[in-house]
């Protein structure tokens, strides 16, 4: 325009249709005198994209949609999996999340049909969190190959049965080789009852101890007491692995 070019052959030029260029003056010109300017126009194009309504995917009737199957205790991937069976074009599950985090906000009750009651847990997979890391940890890859073979006695497998209503629990301590088996009730969890236990257990077969092995249980905190009496190598399992 600067040069004078006539709107057609700049259609031309950049390949649109002439009528292209006229809305594009049209539209983006100063308004005060009529100028044409490049950095004015991508102004109020970028303006005019913030500002224009999106297509909404979450209507008001996928809404009542996922509402309805969240009272009757569906999922948010339950409601998308059935969705997709149903043909119906609906959210991912993520958006029923958050869909569900602001009815709540709002006073809103659908939270409570969720499996967590709305509450958020720690990623499986956050590995520069730090809290309830046991002091002291050895990890199973550091145990002795000889011991998944389970062919000598004396390497052992210790683990923590929960009473109902979290009352009470059975501690169990089995020798991979034989499948022998030394039992207690304790009357809690808590790591100092564990520790006095295991210790007691197993006092008798303490000519025989190799190793043994936990799961990542705050119940298991003490381990290095237990195998200080013992004189017997304590490892943990990976998190999350059986």
């Amino acid at each position: 325009m600067q040069q004078n070019v006539s709107k057609a052959q700049i259609a031309i030029d950049i390949n649109v249709h002439i009528s292209s260029i006229h809305r594009e003056i049209k539209r983006n010109s100063d308004e005060r005198n009529s100028n044409y300017r490049a950095d004015l126009a991508s102004r109020k194009c970028n303006k005019r994209h913030k500002e224009k309504l999106k297509n909404q995917c979450f209507s008001n009737e996928i809404k009542d949609y996922v509402s309805k199957l969240i009272q009757a205790d569906y999922s948010p991937e339950q409601i998308v999996g059935r969705s997709l069976k149903e043909g119906i074009n609906c959210v991912c599950h993520e958006t029923i999340y958050k869909f569900i985090l602001n009815d709540k906000k709002n006073a809103g009750g659908l939270y409570k049909h969720l499996r967590s009651k709305g509450k958020i847990y720690r990623k499986r997979g956050a590995l520069k969190d730090k809290r309830g890391l046991i002091v002291g940890r050895v990890g199973i890859e550091n145990r002795p190959t000889e011991v998944a073979e389970k062919q000598r006695l004396g390497d052992l497998e210790i683990d923590l049965v929960i009473g109902k209503d979290h009352k009470g629990a059975l501690l169990t301590i089995n020798d991979r080789a034989t499948g022998m088996l030394q039992m207690k009730k304790i009357e809690s969890k808590d790591a100092e009852i564990v520790k006095n236990a295991t210790i007691e257990l197993l006092e008798s077969w303490k000519p025989f101890l190799k190793t043994i092995t936990s799961d990542n249980g705050k119940e298991f905190a003490k381990h290095e007491l237990i195998a200080q009496a013992l004189k017997i190598d304590y490892y943990f399992a990976n998190p999350y692995c059986s």
